[in-house]
Formats: structure tokens, C-alpha cells, sequence
């Protein structure tokens, strides 16, 4: 198994994710730390772990172009992911790795437990094909699983597992998804493709929550642009047929307004003035035609090279 850690900026938070990674009871893994433009020294951090870890580079902020990274590098046949916010439990590739033992089942993962809540925030997660999000549907998973399914089931980023060649077969994460959906958009093309998606209850993972350019730590909106363009990215890409642009449209709309209210509730809360919030709401409209911009086009497909099994690093 390869483990890969995609981080930016979140030197201190990484590395407390590294020391967990030293407690897993199952051993026969490689860690691959992919590096975005980070400016708070974690290059230097990075450079410490020689012989122990595995360590790549992403030269732009983006989620989907670091995850491929990792997946270019990793020499594991199943490639796992994990935030560098996140402490998986000890168990966790163990149990990651036991569905495996079915041929059949092509990505596996777990909940997620959210540290500053307390509570399990993402368990059985599904996503309509318009980018509408529900972290804690209704079972069975099974009805989520279907070819087209809508909603679909999704495994959440910091806490999924794929066996490597079906990510060669679906072409890798989708590159223009820089903050988001990626988990989802992945899980689409598995779902759609006919491959089998496997939910294991304990397998465990506690998340941070760590603040970055889009949100803080409490999911309060820095930046609406994010996750507007990934939204609408999505929903243009998830093999809609062209008859539902319509409805595209107006749930992005229905997204933006949202993130107008948020701003107005901002600024009656003292907490942006009115020229930011003109400017949040001028963010979040640039992040919806972005998006539908970049989204009419072709979806990214990635093409990886054999990666040889004796560049694995056992990680210790």
C-alpha cells in the first residue's frame, strides 16, 4: 500500500499526522508526501525524511493535480489518502486493506470524525450529479452504487483507498477540481464504470479541520470562488446528459445566492464590511462562470507511467 499525504501549508498539523502514521498496525506501506507551494517551511520539514518517507512536489495550489502526483509516484498496488489535518486510528490500514481480499472491490474507505465537532460529520456520503452534498445519508449504500446513480455514494478525501490500476483506467482525478469534489467526481467515474465502492464502517479517521485560503477552521467562507468553480466544474463534467444544462444552471445559481446570503449575514455580523462583501459577492459570481467556463470543456485525463516496486520505501 502507498499512503499518500497531499499538504499545503500546514507544516505542524502534517507533521503530527506523520507520527500517527508510525503507529499502524499494518506495516507493509509507503508514505508520499506531495508538497504544493508551501511558504511555511514545510519543504524543510520534508527534507528530514530521506530514507523514511517518499516526497514529491506540486508546483500550483491544487487538489486534483496533487493527488495525481501522488498517484504517479506511489509503487503500491492500492494507493490510500489521508489530510495532512487528519490522525487515522492505528487499525486503519488493516482495515483498509482487508475488502481487498475481493478481487472484485476497487476502492474502500471509512468515516470520518470530526475533531472540533465531537461526532462522526462525514459517514455514509452521497452527492446528487449537481454537486448537492449529504455526509450522512440513508442506507443501504447500495442503492448510491448503480451506474448513473443520483444521488451516488463517494468516499470522503481524507479518508479513501483505490486500487492503483483502476485509477489508471479512470485516468486519475480530475485535474481542473483544484479545492474540491475531487473525492466525488472519482467516485462518479468508479460508480459509473461499474466498479465496486466498499464502505467499512471502523475504519476510522479524526480530522482536524485546519484552516486554508477558502475557509477557517470553524467552515467559515474566506473565499467563495473555490468551491463555486469545483461545484460547477462538476456538475458540467459528472456525465450529465447536455438536456439537464438547465438544471445545472439554476443549481449553481441556487449556490451562489447562498454564499450572497452568507455574505450579508457576515456584514450584519460585523465581520466583513461592505466593501468585502461586495467583494465576496463579486468572488463568488467569478467562481460560478469560471467554472461553467472551464467545465464545457474536455475532462482531464491523465496517463501514468509504470512507477517500479523497488522505489518503495517501507515507512518507519
Amino acid at each position: 500500500m502507498s499512503v499518500v499525504i497531499n499538504t499545503l501549508n500546514r507544516r505542524e498539523h502534517l507533521q503530527r499526522t506523520l507520527v500517527a502514521l508510525r503507529e499502524q498496525t499494518y506495516r507493509a506501506f509507503e508514505v508520499i508526501v506531495v508538497n504544493g507551494p508551501s511558504v511555511d517551511g514545510t519543504q524543510a520539514m520534508l527534507s528530514s525524511l530521506e530514507g523514511t518517507a517518499r516526497v514529491a512536489d506540486c508546483d500550483v495550489a491544487s487538489l486534483g493535480r496533487s493527488r495525481n502526483v501522488g498517484i504517479g509516484t506511489a509503487s503500491g498496488e492500492i494507493v490510500a489518502f489521508v489530510d495532512d489535518d487528519a490522525i487515522p486510528h492505528e487499525d486503519w490500514l488493516e482495515k483498509l486493506m482487508a475488502p481487498y481480499e475481493d478481487q472484485n472491490v476497487a476502492a474502500v474507505g471509512g468515516p470520518v470524525f470530526d475533531i472540533p465537532l465531537d461526532r462522526v460529520a462525514w459517514d455514509l456520503c452521497t452527492c446528487t450529479r449537481l454537486g448537492g452534498p449529504n455526509p450522512s445519508s440513508e442506507g443501504p449504500i447500495d442503492r448510491y452504487l448503480d451506474p448513473g446513480a443520483d444521488p451516488l455514494a463517494y468516499l470522503p478525501g481524507c479518508n479513501m483507498s483505490f486500487r492503483r490500476q483502476v485509477l489508471e483506467v479512470l485516468g486519475g482525478f480530475n485535474s481542473l477540481l483544484t479545492y474540491n469534489y475531487d473525492d466525488v467526481e472519482i467516485c462518479s467515474r468508479l460508480i459509473d464504470r461499474g466498479h465496486r465502492l466498499h464502505l467499512v464502517q471502523d475504519v476510522l479517521v479524526r480530522h482536524d479541520r485546519a484552516a486554508n485560503a477558502a475557509r477557517d477552521s470553524n467552515y467559515g467562507v474566506r473565499d467563495p470562488y473555490p468551491a463555486l468553480y469545483c461545484r460547477a466544474v462538476f456538475a458540467l463534467q459528472c456525465q450529465q446528459p447536455t438536456s439537464r444544462l438547465q438544471e445545472v444552471a439554476a443549481a449553481l445559481r441556487g449556490a451562489a445566492d447562498e454564499m450572497v446570503g452568507l455574505a450579508d449575514n457576515y456584514l450584519a455580523a460585523g465581520s466583513l464590511t461592505q466593501a468585502q462583501r461586495d467583494a465576496f459577492v463579486v468572488r463568488a459570481q467569478c467562481g460560478v462562470s469560471d467554472g461553467l467556463k472551464a467545465g464545457s470543456g474536455a475532462r482531464p485525463i491523465v496517463v501514468f507511467e509504470p512507477v517500479s516496486a523497488e522505489l518503495f520505501c517501507t515507512y518507519r
